[in-house]
C-alpha cells in the first residue's frame, strides 16, 4: 500500500468526524416534529403567467406611447358642409328665407375616458347655424348666425 500524500493527510484531519447513530436519530426526530408543526402551504402558482401579463401590459403601454408620440397634436379641418332648408313664415312679420347648418372646423382632441372608463376619441367640431330672415314690411334681409362648439366622442376599438 502506498503512503498517503501529505496534502491528503492534512485534509483528512480538517474533515469533521461522522455523527453517532444516536445523534443522527435525534436530528431526524427533531426535523419530523418541526415538519409536523408547520401547516401545509398551498402550492405556489408559477411566476410565468404573471410575467406574461406584465409583458402584455408593457407591450400595450409601449404601443399607446408610440401612438401618442406619432399622432398629430391639433389638426384643424375646414369642411364646406351646409344644409339649406325651405323658407317658412315666422310670427311678428318675419319670414324665414333660409336656414343652414355648417361645420366650420374640426380638431382632434386626443383620447379621453368616458364615465365608465372606456377609451374614447374626442373630436371638437365648430358648428355654425345660420338663419336668414326677411322683414315683410320693410323687405330688409338679416342673417343671424349661432356658432357653437360640440364635442363628439367616438369609442376606440383598436389600439
Amino acid at each position: 500500500m502506498q503512503a498517503p500524500n501529505p496534502i491528503e493527510a492534512a485534509l483528512s484531519r480538517l474533515m469533521p468526524p461522522a455523527l453517532s447513530e444516536s445523534a443522527q436519530h435525534s436530528i431526524e426526530a427533531m426535523l419530523d416534529e418541526l415538519a409536523a408543526a408547520v401547516p401545509e402551504q398551498p402550492a405556489r402558482v408559477p411566476a410565468k403567467p404573471r410575467r406574461a401579463r406584465f409583458a402584455v401590459a408593457l407591450g400595450i403601454a409601449a404601443s399607446l406611447a408610440a401612438m401618442v408620440a406619432l399622432a398629430p397634436r391639433k389638426t384643424t379641418v375646414t369642411l364646406p358642409l351646409a344644409l339649406d332648408r325651405p323658407a317658412t313664415v315666422i310670427g311678428s312679420g318675419l319670414e324665414l328665407v333660409g336656414e343652414s347648418d355648417r361645420i366650420e372646423a374640426m380638431s382632434d382632441e386626443g383620447w379621453v375616458a368616458n364615465p365608465d372608463g372606456d377609451a374614447m376619441q374626442a373630436v371638437l367640431v365648430r358648428v355654425v347655424e345660420a338663419n336668414t330672415l326677411r322683414d315683410e314690411a320693410s323687405g330688409i334681409v338679416v342673417q343671424v348666425s349661432d356658432p357653437r362648439d360640440e364635442m363628439i366622442l367616438m369609442p376606440v376599438s383598436t389600439f
